[in-house]
């Protein structure tokens, strides 16, 4: 089949030793510590509307949710499109935050490694992982999208050399109307 001679060719273009010598020797062992950015957080007793309101000053899509400093949930877009937008969920202005965050996230420590913090994200399908101290009071936060900026630019030769996927899927297609 096409697709099948058009992987096999592709396969043979990639110097797969160098790349696995690559991830062999660094194995995204990075501290979260070194990637985290600064923490934004939303007290409990906030409204909605003022959650939503730091999400969008700050041009982030998610933060920590916190009472006295101490981690409680995290509230984030997905909650927004997902428990609120399109339903009859009373005033925002009025309803606190903690009626749609998230509680008890999942967390990390700044001393984890990145993959540790890719793999909580892949497990529970959502984007952000709060770092938190031994006491639990968040102190920076980890995205997917820190994840990939990260890789992207420390193994810059496996990930832009990769052929985009629609001229990989393009092989996949019907011939013919």
């Amino acid at each position: 089949m096409l697709y099948d001679l058009a992987i096999d060719e592709e396969l043979k273009q990639m110097d797969e030793e160098d790349a696995l010598k690559a991830w062999r020797a660094h194995e995204i062992h990075v501290s979260l510590k070194d990637i985290m950015r600064p923490i934004v957080t939303i007290d409990i007793d906030c409204s909605t509307n003022e959650a939503i309101d730091i999400l969008l000053t700050h041009k982030i899509g998610a933060a920590p949710v916190v009472e006295n400093g101490y981690l409680r949930g995290i509230f984030s877009e997905r909650d927004v499109l997902y428990k609120i937008l399109n339903k009859r969920v009373g005033d925002l202005d009025v309803v606190g935050v903690k009626e749609f965050m998230i509680a008890d996230p999942q967390t990390a420590g700044p001393e984890d490694f990145l993959n540790t913090a890719i793999l909580y994200m892949a497990r529970g399908h959502y984007r952000h992982v709060p770092i938190v101290d031994t006491e639990n009071r968040p102190i920076g936060m980890v995205s997917i999208r820190d994840a990939i900026s990260y890789l992207v630019e420390e193994f810059p030769k496996e990930v832009l050399t990769l052929p985009p996927r629609p001229v990989r899927d393009a092989f996949k297609a019907r011939e013919g109307a």
